[in-house]
């Protein structure tokens, strides 16, 4: 702002005070300012999760069926298995590319995966130092005889530790952490790096032979690609997302969700463990 050049006692005074006024008003603007940066929510740390720390076990799934590059997120649960969501695919192994770790792939589904430049390829594994970019096929599939899980075999002992699986189903009320490997934002593209929040059980309930854990998620949301993503209760894994609702997302990103029982599942699991 131009101020006026004083021409008396009187119009220094009235300059004075516009000065004062002046600066009143740029102070009052910088705190406004600030106060609005400083509750803002950040959108890759609140509508769909944080960073994730370490973990090796986390495994990002694209999947062909229907279109190319399908997305969904799995979990290493034995050296040869990998346990997602059953609605993410077919019994069929070709129809599945996997990475492993926290950098699993870049994004963009098919046309990033296929031959994407990047550390070299160990085995039939990429590096977990550099985040596993290598992919490969699983050698056989299977769909749980009820419930929404899907095993997937490998050929070679994963590239990771296995987590542990809970035995029983955490109480009402519990506060659990999830991950996943979908969008960064609303209808948004998924992302390269394994993301994390947590969510609320609310109570569980039977479905089609199975049990769900219905909650609400209290930091983060889940987005296309989460499906079939590891729960856990403290360090065991309680459960592999199954969906959730866009239509009651609230403005923080947050959503209601459901996942697959784990512990409902173990029975399975260990038998198809011993025998295929």
């Amino acid at each position: 702002m131009r101020l006026p050049r004083p021409t008396g006692t009187a119009s220094l005074t009235r300059l004075t005070r516009l000065t004062r006024l002046v600066g009143a008003a740029a102070i009052a603007l910088a705190a406004t300012i600030a106060a609005t940066v400083a509750t803002a929510p950040a959108a890759d740390a609140v509508v769909y999760g944080a960073p994730s720390g370490p973990a090796p076990w986390a495994v990002q799934i694209t999947s062909f069926h229907g279109a190319p590059g399908v997305p969904c997120t799995g979990v290493v649960v034995a050296p040869h298995w990998v346990a997602t969501a059953a609605h993410c695919g077919p019994t069929h192994p070709g129809a599945y590319t996997l990475g492993f770790g926290n950098w699993a792939t870049l994004p963009g589904g098919l046309a990033a995966t296929s031959g994407s430049a990047g550390p070299a390829i160990v085995g039939g594994f990429g590096s977990l130092d550099t985040g596993s970019l290598g992919r490969h096929a699983p050698v056989a599939a299977y769909h749980a005889p009820a419930g929404d899980v899907m095993l997937l075999k490998l050929a070679h002992p994963a590239p990771a530790p296995s987590v542990k699986r809970a035995g029983a189903d955490p109480a009402p009320g519990s506060v659990l952490r999830y991950h996943g490997f979908g969008s960064t934002s609303i209808l948004g593209l998924r992302s390269p790096l394994l993301l994390t929040g947590l969510t609320r059980l609310d109570h569980m309930g039977p479905r089609a032979g199975s049990w769900i854990g219905h909650s609400h998620t209290i930091q983060g949301g889940y987005g296309f690609g989460d499906s079939g993503g590891p729960v856990f209760h403290g360090d065991r894994l309680v459960g592999l997302h199954s969906g959730s609702d866009h239509t009651r997302r609230k403005t923080d990103g947050t959503n209601p969700a459901w996942y697959e029982s784990v512990p409902a599942q173990n029975g399975w699991i260990d038998w198809m463990i011993a025998n295929r």
